[in-house]
């Protein structure tokens, strides 16, 4: 299982490489790779995004989901 804080650091240095994309095709694959992160983050045993009793994350940082659709 991947070190957390590095799966942390690398969906975060994923966004911003997708908010500083050139293109649509390189933005859309940072996308991606921060999901992917953020997916292992979310499987990780730590529960750092678990879904509580009321159905809200402690922390969800889906921050990228507007990135394919603002630029």
């Amino acid at each position: 299982m991947e070190d957390f804080n590095i799966l942390l650091l690398n969906e975060q240095v994923e966004l911003i490489r997708a908010q500083c994309a050139k293109t649509q095709a390189e933005r859309v694959q940072h996308c991606r790779e921060a999901e992917s992160f953020g997916r292992q983050i979310e499987d990780h045993a730590f529960p750092y995004r678990s879904v509580a009793q009321n159905g809200r994350r402690l922390f969800d940082a889906h921050s990228y989901d507007d990135l394919l659709t603002t630029h």
